[in-house]
């Protein structure tokens, strides 16, 4: 064998021989105990919370949100996408809200070409410009529903259904009582949808709830049917509502979408509110702000308004015509 050549075999031989001692000076002794990597890294990763968790990770601590958020449509949006990264969350206690639900929900429901059309799409300049997206959508759930039920009761034998109710409503559904709702000229899809809803339990009031339960769908269809007939009244002139009528119409454009122009209604599923007692809209946007009443718009739209704003929204529908313009 030629010189060079063993001299190069035992150079290569001596370096692997000394590549062998070294092996266990340079090794780490955790090296390969859980893969090919060193296995100390594993308890140091597992000990540092992810950036990112799965919904699973709010559950325990938000589980009606959770249910309502993964029995919607909504469910493929994580709520990392909207709250941010929960690393650390149960040391901060709080993730951040979005403020600007227009900007945020935008980014997948404005009028795009090429965005699949099962994806529900919206032109910015025409759908309530300038209003928040939460004014009429529930962000964990923001389908919208209320769906008109279709009524076809009977109006004169819902008449005489009626006298039970003229103790609490009045004679033709205008309340005596401020208190009491007026159910004269509601929509009769809303009173039918709203009837059922107590039969069923899904809406629960110690007075209606009981009277609710001896009425059969029959009775709740000629009900709606009559009461959707009767005129509805004016608030008296005598009457004086606490709040402020000015400013409760400034608050009431964030509620055109729903209950209408002058809360005269713009969904036949939606009451209108237009000459509603004032006292009875005061207690059920606390009710609703305190989830006594359930619906998850009116949810999100009541926790928002602070005892002034609630009578000054009450005070300016009280006043309105309830009857449309000529």
């Amino acid at each position: 064998m030629p010189k060079h050549i063993f001299r190069l075999v035992s150079l290569i031989v001596g370096l692997m021989v000394v590549a062998v001692i070294a092996k266990p000076f340079l090794t780490v002794d955790s090296f390969y105990r859980f893969g090919h990597y060193r296995a100390n890294a594993v308890p140091e990763i597992a000990a540092k919370a992810p950036v990112l968790q799965t919904a699973r990770y709010c559950r325990d601590c938000h589980t009606e949100r959770h249910a309502l958020w993964s029995a919607g449509s909504h469910k493929s949006v994580t709520c990392e996408i909207c709250h941010g990264a929960a690393q650390g969350h149960t040391d901060k206690n709080k993730l951040p809200i979005p403020k600007d639900s227009l900007k945020l929900c935008t980014l997948c429901h404005e009028t795009m070409t090429g965005r699949p059309s099962t994806q529900p799409q919206i032109q910015l300049s025409k759908h309530n410009p300038g209003q928040q997206c939460i004014v009429c959508h529930n962000p964990h759930s923001p389908k919208i529903v209320a769906n008109a039920i279709k009524v076809t009761g009977d109006a004169a034998t819902g008449k005489k259904r009626a006298e039970d109710c003229a103790g609490c409503h009045g004679a033709e559904g205008n309340s005596p009582n401020d208190t009491w709702p007026n159910l004269a000229g509601q929509s009769a899809a809303y009173l039918a949808r709203i009837l059922g809803a107590y039969k069923s339990g899904d809406q629960k009031n110690e007075i209606m709830s009981p009277l609710a339960n001896d009425l059969s769908p029959a009775d709740v269809q000629n009900l709606a049917a009559y009461f959707a007939s009767v005129p509805c009244k004016p608030m008296p002139p005598t009457v004086k509502p606490v709040g402020n009528s000015a400013a409760g119409k400034v608050l009431a454009e964030n509620c055109i979408a729903c209950h209408g122009e002058g809360g005269l209604g713009a969904n036949p599923a939606w009451p209108k509110l237009a000459a509603q007692k004032p006292g009875y809209l005061v207690n059920v946007l606390k009710a609703f702000k305190a989830g006594l009443r359930k619906d998850p718009m009116m949810a999100g739209v009541a926790r928002g308004l602070s005892d002034t704003n609630m009578a000054d929204l009450a005070a300016y529908y009280a006043a309105q015509s309830c009857q449309p313009a000529k």
